[in-house]
């Protein structure tokens, strides 16, 4: 595809091609509802009027506050028409991170999803002085102590197109986007037009995107993966995006809609490798045996072919057998037309990757951060690399610098960090290298592997340097384990929190006779905690000593964005989980040998 050097330029181009396609599809009294290209650009000439008829100009913030839907791109497109900058803020957000990413970028318009949203805005408006004007997008509820504007009404503020010409070069800031961040107060990230459109073109030639591909977005807009390569990608194209209703019908979507292409963090696929897995194990003995030999059979065949080896003529026909009677029914999981799945946001544990691959799924992985708009590497089909996230895009350089850490230099690269010139100079260094935080190293044949985080080293008393988030990863394959996080900084040894599956851990007890009053005093059994020693100890069986957890303690919260413990994009918020389990993590200590302090 041509390359436009602007996004709203980009989309314009796409728009005018494809004037009669299906550009989004959205739930509408529980069925898919089209809007082709022609209609979308109508609708996003219709809000930059009004926009502009309310004061909206070259520069000025446009807040978007909700979760993803067709409006969220006609809003941001049309701020983007005149020049504005966007700045998206999770929906999820408490009101005092949500006060300070408004008073931070001095967002000067602020669309926000519905009266729930309109609601926590009401309670911090008096204390942000930029903040002229507040838009609803579903105005169903909505009420207000302060004055706000209903979405439609905007798009009827002007009749008329714009006709003085905006100017909107390449090298403007198209959005600022605030990290999720694991500690404090998000840092306002400063992405220019040309970072994201050349980043979104060399990921569309990566994965041969093309004007018949359908994503279904679900991850949240305010995360730089989902904006780029799910809907600027289609929106370039003059593909399709169909809005997933929201996370609990994710499955029931894909299946109606049938993409051709999704995107997923490794916490996403963990679940749905989760589900399978237990779906398999409560079947009937007989499908499970079958189920079992499908998946060994898969396996010899797919790493013949992975390594372009000859498939004997046996398993070459068994290969057929087992992928229509099992892998084919597998994949109608994602609606029978998926080409590929695209994984980043964070590292996959490369046996879950394996899976999927075995039963034909085309697993993807890339790396990248919001700072590089946001992809650095990413596999192909053609060069798919289990346990590597690829090579760099075209255009992105990568090395590897002291302690490690991978350096990235390119067009995608941020502009620096908005209000913080020390901390751009921190990460930015004077040849225009950033420095991502992260660790890795290259493989024999140029694919990055990516082997932890810097920040999240955890370093003992031994002076052993261990990433947790591998050891983590492997503990959470146990079907009884949910969440898991590593400590031991400073210590003689490493201990875990671990979320239990509910689910499983309830139907084990029902299976083997255990009593329980509620779920808290069953985690207090001494039978599940024999249980999860077990699952533990088949982890270290693999690990190194220094990596081994040696002791455990069970928690019934989930770590949850709701409760603090997660980002928005689902990463551990490892500061606040130490701060809120502090006493629990010491008495693991004070006891060694102890498996389970409740």
């Amino acid at each position: 595809m041509s390359s436009m050097e602007t996004i709203y330029q980009s989309f314009l181009d796409a728009a005018r091609k494809h004037s009669q396609r299906t550009a989004l599809l959205y739930k509408k009294e529980g069925k898919y509802s089209p809007i082709t290209y022609g209609e979308l650009n109508d609708s996003v000439d219709a809000v930059a009027a009004g926009l502009r008829k309310l004061g909206i100009g070259k520069g000025d913030r446009v807040g978007i506050f909700s979760y993803n839907r067709p409006e969220w791109l006609m809003a941001d497109l049309a701020a983007l028409k005149l020049g504005g900058v966007v700045v998206p803020i999770y929906h999820t957000l408490p009101a005092p991170v949500v006060r300070f990413i408004i008073k931070d970028s001095m967002i000067k318009l602020l669309f926000v999803e519905n009266a729930e949203l309109l609601s926590l805005i009401d309670g911090i408006r008096n204390r942000l002085p930029s903040l002229k004007t507040v838009v609803v997008f579903d105005d169903s509820q909505a009420e207000s102590k302060s004055k706000f504007l209903r979405f439609e009404d905007v798009k009827k503020k002007s009749d008329s197109t714009i006709d003085t010409p905006i100017t909107v070069d390449k090298d403007d800031v198209a959005t600022i986007v605030y990290t999720s961040g694991t500690t404090g107060n998000p840092k306002g990230v400063i992405l220019t037009h040309n970072n994201i459109v050349t980043n979104t073109t060399s990921a569309i030639e990566v994965v041969h995107g093309n004007s018949h591909d359908v994503v279904v977005s679900y991850l949240p807009l305010c995360h730089m993966l989902e904006r780029t390569c799910c809907c600027y990608s289609m929106l370039f194209l003059g593909g399709s995006i169909a809005f997933a209703e929201n996370l609990t019908t994710i499955a029931q979507d894909v299946a109606t809609i049938r993409p051709t292409i999704m995107l997923a963090v490794p916490r996403v696929l963990e679940k749905v490798h989760h589900e399978v897995t237990k779906r398999v194990m409560e079947g009937p003995g007989l499908q499970k045996i079958l189920v079992a030999s499908a998946i060994r059979n898969l396996n010899t065949y797919a790493n013949l072919k992975y390594r372009s080896q000859k498939v004997p003529l046996g398993l070459w026909i068994r290969h057929l057998f087992y992928d229509a009677v099992v892998g084919s029914k597998f994949r109608k999981i994602g609606g029978g037309k998926l080409r590929m799945v695209f994984s980043g946001g964070a590292p996959l544990d490369k046996k879950i990757a394996k899976v999927f691959y075995v039963l034909g799924f085309n697993i993807l992985q890339g790396y990248g951060l919001t700072e590089t708009s946001p992809v650095v590497c990413c596999n192909t089909i053609e060069d798919n690399v289990l346990g590597t996230v690829g090579k760099p895009l075209e255009g992105v350089e990568v090395r590897i610098g002291k302690n490690s850490e991978i350096l990235v230099k390119g067009p995608n690269v941020m502009k620096g960090y908005l209000n913080k010139p020390a901390e751009t100079a921190k990460v930015i260094d004077k040849d225009g290298w950033f420095h991502t935080g992260d660790q890795g190293r290259f493989d024999k044949k140029g694919n990055l592997i990516i082997t932890g985080r810097i920040k999240e080293l955890i370093v003992t008393s031994y002076g052993a340097n261990i990433a947790p988030a591998p050891i983590e990863a492997k503990i959470t394959h146990s079907p009884y384990v949910e969440q898991a996080m590593i400590f031991g900084e400073k210590r003689k040894y490493l201990v875990a929190l671990l979320v239990p599956h509910q689910e499983s851990v309830e139907k084990y007890a029902g299976d083997n006779n255990i009593p329980f009053d509620d779920y808290p005093s069953l985690l207090e059994s001494s039978k599940i905690t024999e249980l999860i020693e077990h699952e533990i100890e088949e982890v270290n069986v693999g690990l190194a000593h220094h990596e081994q957890a040696r002791a455990f303690a069970l928690i019934p919260e989930k770590f949850t964005i709701e409760n603090g413990l997660l980002t928005p994009t689902l990463k551990l918020r490892r500061k606040m989980i130490l701060k809120r389990y502090a006493k629990r993590i010491l008495s693991l200590y004070k006891k060694p040998g102890k498996r389970n302090e409740n």
